[in-house]
């Protein structure tokens, strides 16, 4: 597992226009920040980082190529480097389809936590109850998110989207690289926080959080890529 992260963590800087592949990415998500948080401020008059998370989830473009580059850890021979920044709108769609695949995963996750802040939001005796459908919407969240990486290899495999929304079939893939799957999900979300806590740096932090967080999703996806493939 220790080879398989470091290989992961080097394969974007092997290849010859890393930087300028980093930038790209990284500088459409820092374009649609700006967007969002604007938008935002404009609504509501003050600056939430809501607006970054969500202009992060939206960078279709970004999940396009994040897509491919996890498509070809799952290939033999696997790519030996990130794709190139060309067909974007082949990349947005690709990009939408993993957004609405994560969505079909999450959407529950999200009711409890949409519903547990309402609640919050009133205060007194629905207090409590908030917090508590909120929590439950994050177990809930972590959990599913632990199935859709190899749920959209399912897919890619398969070229059915039923086989993303098996959960049985999934998990029976899943037990094969049990270890490996585990430790990398532990450190994918454990990457995102830190690049998040990083984001929250005054000005600093907001500027470098884009590209961050896409260099970390390349790295998942190479190294969720290179354990799937094992699971056949």
């Amino acid at each position: 597992m220790h080879n398989r992260v470091l290989r992961a963590l080097v394969f974007p800087l092997e290849d010859r226009e890393w930087l300028s592949k980093i930038v790209v990415g990284g500088s459409v998500g820092l374009l649609l920040e700006a967007l969002f948080v604007t938008l935002g401020f404009l609504l509501t008059r003050e600056f939430a980082i809501a607006g970054s998370l969500l202009a992060q989830a939206t960078n279709f473009p970004a999940l396009g190529f994040v897509v491919l580059v996890f498509q070809g850890a799952l290939k033999v021979p696997q790519a030996d480097s990130m794709p190139s920044w060309r067909q974007w709108s082949a990349l947005c769609l690709k990009g939408l389809l993993l957004f609405m695949l994560g969505m079909a995963y999450e959407v529950i996750p999200l009711l409890f936590i949409v519903s547990g802040f309402g609640l919050l939001a009133r205060g007194g005796v629905a207090l409590g109850l908030g917090l508590v459908l909120m929590l439950l919407g994050m177990l809930a969240g972590i959990t599913a998110g632990f199935f859709l990486p190899m749920g959209i290899a399912c897919y890619l495999e398969e070229r059915r989207l039923e086989a993303v929304l098996h959960p049985v079939a999934v998990w029976l893939k899943i037990r094969k690289v049990l270890a490996e799957y585990a430790a990398a999900y532990l450190l994918s979300i454990g990457s995102l926080i830190g690049a998040g806590l990083i984001g929250t740096i005054p000005v600093l932090g907001a500027l470098l959080w884009p590209y961050l967080t896409f260099y970390l999703l390349v790295v998942g996806a190479r190294l969720f890529g290179e354990i799937c493939s094992v699971a056949g």
